[in-house]
C-alpha cells in the first residue's frame, strides 16, 4: 500500500526520476521520514507540534547518518530507496503511529479519522504504540496511543479486541495465561484497588513478567492494527455525537479538537461545557477559545500549561484546515 506521497512512494517504488531525500529538502515527505525514523529510536526528531517538523536540517542529517552506519549503508545523510526500503521493512521497536507508518507498515488505509487519532495521540504517548504507564496516575496499567487504562476497564476492551481479532499474534505477546489476564482486567476497576495496584498478586500488570509482556504487545504489528482501529472507530462515535451537540462547528480544525477534548476529558464533559459556553451567534474560533479557557480553567493547577498548549496546537496548527469537514 502507498502512503500517497509521490516522493515517499516514488522511492520505494524505485523510480528511477524521484531523486533522493537530502539535508536542505521540505515537506511532506521530510516529515514522514522524521515519523519512521523515531519509530527506530531517533527521539530527538520533531514531530508535528514543534518546528522542525518537515524540515531536513541539522538533527535529520544527523539521523540518517547514524541509520546508514548502523545498519551498514555507505555513509551520509541521504535517504535513497534502498535506505528508505530498509527503514519501513525493518521492525520498529519503538514505532509510532502516522500517515506514512499506518499503509507502509500496516497496510492500512491512514483515514482522516485515523488522522485525528494521529494529532490526539501525540499528546498522550508522542503516538508510540508500545508506551506503557505503569500506575504513575493509580490507574494501574495503561498502553498504547492514546493509552487505555486499567481502572476505567479501557484496557480491558483493547486487550479483549487483541485476542478477538489476532489470536495468534494474541498468544505469541502474551502466552498461555491470556484468558486469565481477561478475567482479571474483566473485573469492577480493572481489579485494581484504590491506588491502582492489582488485587491478586499474580496479575500485577506493572512488574514483569507482564510489563514485558505487554510491551511484546505493543510490538507487534497485527496488534497495532487492533490499536488503529478501535481508536478510530472511538473517534468515529464520538465525532456522530460532536455533529449533534455542536451545532456551530463545521471545519476539520473544529471538530479535531472537539475530539481531542472528548479522548482528554470524556465526551460527556466536551457536550455539557459546549452547552455552557457557545453563545447563539458565536464563530467557531471564538467558541474554540471559551473552551480552550474553560477546560484550562477546571484542570488542577499544575497542569493549566499543558492543557491550554494542547488546545492552543489544535486551534491554531496548519496541520488542520478551517474548510469544511468532509468525510
Amino acid at each position: 500500500m502507498n502512503c500517497g506521497d509521490s516522493t515517499i512512494d516514488g522511492l520505494l517504488n524505485k523510480e528511477g526520476h524521484v531523486p533522493p531525500l537530502a539535508p536542505g529538502a521540505n515537506g511532506v515527505a521530510v516529515s514522514y521520514l522524521q515519523d519512521l525514523l523515531r519509530g527506530h529510536g531517533y527521539a530527538s526528531l520533531p514531530d508535528p507540534r514543534v518546528t522542525g517538523y518537515g524540515r531536513f536540517g541539522q538533527v535529520t542529517s544527523q539521523a540518517v547518518a547514524s541509520y546508514r552506519q548502523k545498519y551498514g549503508f555507505p555513509g551520509g545523510n541521504v535517504v535513497d530507496s534502498r535506505m528508505l526500503s530498509d527503514v519501513v521493512s525493518r521492525l520498529a521497536p519503538a514505532a509510532v503511529v502516522g500517515p506514512a507508518y499506518v499503509p507502509l507498515v500496516l497496510n492500512a488505509p491512514f483515514t482522516p479519522i485515523a488522522r485525528f487519532v494521529w494529532l490526539t495521540s501525540l499528546f498522550e504517548t508522542r503516538g508510540a504504540f508500545g508506551l506503557l504507564n505503569l500506575n504513575s496516575d493509580r490507574c494501574g496499567l495503561s498502553l498504547g496511543i492514546l493509552q487505555w487504562s486499567q481502572k476505567p476497564n479501557q484496557l480491558h476492551a483493547i486487550l479483549k479486541a487483541c485476542s478477538q481479532r489476532e489470536p495468534d499474534a494474541w498468544i505469541h505477546a502474551i502466552g498461555d495465561e491470556g484468558e486469565g489476564l481477561l478475567n482479571h482486567t474483566a473485573k469492577p476497576n480493572g481489579g485494581l484497588d484504590a491506588l491502582g495496584w492489582s488485587l491478586d498478586p499474580a496479575f500485577e500488570l506493572s512488574k514483569d513478567p507482564w510489563k514485558g509482556r505487554f510491551e511484546a504487545l505493543g510490538a507487534s504489528t497485527a496488534l497495532q492494527r487492533v490499536q488503529v482501529d478501535l481508536a478510530t472507530a472511538a473517534f468515529t462515535a464520538n465525532l456522530e455525537r460532536a455533529r449533534q451537540y455542536a451545532s456551530a462547528i463545521h471545519s476539520e480544525r473544529g471538530f479535531a479538537f472537539l475530539l481531542d477534548l472528548a479522548n482528554q476529558f470524556g465526551v460527556g464533559r466536551v457536550d455539557q461545557q459546549y452547552a455552557a459556553h457557545a453563545a447563539p451567534g458565536d464563530s467557531e474560533s471564538a467558541i474554540l477559545a471559551k473552551l480552550e479557557d474553560a477546560f484550562t480553567k477546571l484542570s488542577n493547577s499544575e497542569f493549566q500549561p499543558q492543557v491550554r498548549a494542547r488546545r492552543e496546537f489544535f486551534r491554531t496548527t496548519p496541520m488542520l484546515s478551517d474548510s469544511a469537514l468532509d468525510l
